[in-house]
């Protein structure tokens, strides 16, 4: 009896010396004082402030994956335009003996998905995003049962105390980019395979609701129908509400956007120029960065392997294949280079800038 007395007094002393740590955490994330984990482009300084990773191709990086984000609209075509690209995120090691190295690796969709929801890109010093709903925990895993809570449920938002890579109003558009993308019967999705055009996009007249696409081969192809069926799938009750046939509504929409389109067209072939220029100019100071680390790497090791002393063989012969392994390094990405410069070269070629300005006519072909 006394025994279990004293364990009960013992697991409610731990409680409430679990919920006075858990009240100064959260005292001292309010003063912006509580270390944060920090996302990929950022270090801690031994001070404890947060800065910009001061590598200067991690930051570029990290900057390129917004860019792209704004201007392709779904993560997965950044994740296969830097795959296509070869460009690795930048890593900071948070332990090991390399702890605060920084690694170069492949993108993943995970990495990226995490950059895009972190508020702390844009400045913002966030704490309680995330909190425990003890009925979604599983027995036996403290670890679960985390949930995403909303901007206005945090106990902790501070603007403008970390540095940031991008506004808080990008933040927010991308967040919103994110959740349109995702495939719910509120949101329009992103855009699928299929030749339907306004997928996601067309409503119901009478209902109001979400049309979907339904496909029907055909001797000449594939032929798109917008349906809604939605009192029938949702209710089980009469028929569907209506049915147009794509291909007639498609063309429609097409010639009133190109009719729109076409005062504007020389502008757009000029933004076509500027847009693949720009692309052009990224890709050619990643890869100056990258020739540049890998220099610096080889000229470490010529250091390293002059410095030792000649009778300590053991050592030198170590030295020696490093430096061996950077010159490899170093020769197979000068050639990778090479093939990337003969394939899309710096500035666009006569014949390139004279096939943008001829869409200038050609709006329906651009």
């Amino acid at each position: 009896m006394l025994l279990g007395l004293k364990g009960t007094m013992a697991e409610a002393e731990l409680h409430l010396i679990k919920q006075r740590m858990q009240t100064g955490r959260v005292s001292k994330a309010r003063r912006g004082e509580l270390a944060v984990p920090l996302p990929i482009g950022y270090v801690r300084r031994p001070s404890g402030e947060a800065v910009l990773d001061p590598d200067e191709q991690a930051q570029t990086v990290v900057r390129l994956v917004f860019t792209k984000f704004a201007e392709l609209g779904t993560l997965h075509a950044v994740l296969r335009w830097l795959v296509e690209h070869g460009i690795e995120l930048p890593v900071r090691l948070r332990r090991g003996p390399d702890k605060g190295e920084l690694e170069w690796r492949r993108p993943n969709r995970m990495t990226l998905q995490c950059m895009l929801h972190s508020p702390v890109y844009a400045g913002i010093y966030a704490y309680g995003r995330r909190r425990v709903e003890h009925r979604r925990q599983q027995p036996g895993r403290p670890s679960t049962g985390r949930v995403v809570r909303g901007e206005e449920e945090w106990l902790v938002f501070i603007p403008d105390a970390l540095p940031a890579y991008i506004t808080v109003e990008q933040y927010r558009a991308n967040l919103a980019r994110l959740q349109a993308n995702a495939a719910r019967a509120e949101a329009p999705g992103t855009v699928r395979s299929g030749p339907a055009l306004l997928a996601g996009l067309v409503r119901c007249g009478r209902c109001g609701k979400r049309m979907t696409v339904r496909y029907h081969q055909q001797a000449g192809g594939t032929r798109p129908d917008y349906v809604c069926a939605r009192q029938m799938t949702d209710y089980g009750a009469g028929d569907r509400c209506q049915a147009l046939n794509g291909a007639c509504v498609d063309a429609f929409v097409t010639a009133h956007v190109l009719a729109a389109l076409a005062p504007a067209a020389l502008e757009v072939s000029l933004r076509a120029a500027e847009h693949v220029l720009a692309e052009r100019a990224e890709l050619e100071k990643i890869w100056s960065q990258r020739l540049e680390r890998v220099a610096i790497s080889v000229d470490r090791a010529r250091r390293c392997y002059r410095l030792a002393e000649p009778e300590n063989r053991l050592v030198v012969r170590q030295l020696e294949k490093d430096w061996e392994q950077a010159l490899v390094a170093q020769q197979t990405l000068q050639e990778e280079y090479d093939r990337f410069t003969l394939t899309r070269p710096r500035t666009l070629t006569a014949a390139e800038q004279q096939a943008i300005t001829a869409l200038a006519g050609d709006i329906e072909g651009l």
